[in-house]
Parts: C-alpha cells; structure tokens; sequence
C-alpha cells in the first residue's frame, strides 16, 4: 500500500509541475499580446524583452498559486 500511496504521491507532483509550465506558457503568451497591443498603441516597449522578463515572474506566481490551492486541499481533506 505504501508503494501506491508513494507512486500516487509522485504522479500528482509529476502532474502539478507541469500544470505550472502550461499555465506558465499560456500566461506569457498573453503578456506577450498585451505588450503588441501597447506597442501598437503608441507605447515604446521591447515586446520581446517584456515577455521574457514576465517569464519567471509569471512561474513564480503560478507556482505559489498552485502550491496555495495544494495546502487548501490538503487541509480539507484531512
């Protein structure tokens, strides 16, 4: 049983990490169109240069997020 329980446990982590790349990935696609529409929009910015720096804040704020909501699962269920 604890074998399952430990092969459930890594699967879920396996799961979690890359429901935060996708979110992630989506995420910095839309600040990346956000950043072309300002730019169309008359405002100077380097769109590349935003999307790339919105990447590890974009990351850092879906992996607290995802972290959050794990810790309110858990809470629940126990």
């Amino acid at each position: 049983m604890n074998r399952r329980a430990a092969a459930q446990l890594r699967l879920q982590q396996t799961v979690e990490g890359l429901s935060v790349a996708a979110i992630t990935y989506y995420v910095v696609g839309l600040v990346g169109y956000a950043a072309k529409g300002l730019h169309a929009a008359g405002v100077h910015l380097d769109i590349e240069a935003v999307t790339a720096l919105s990447i590890p804040l974009v990351a850092l704020a879906v992996a607290l997020g995802v972290r959050h909501a794990r810790k309110i699962v858990s809470h629940a269920v126990q």
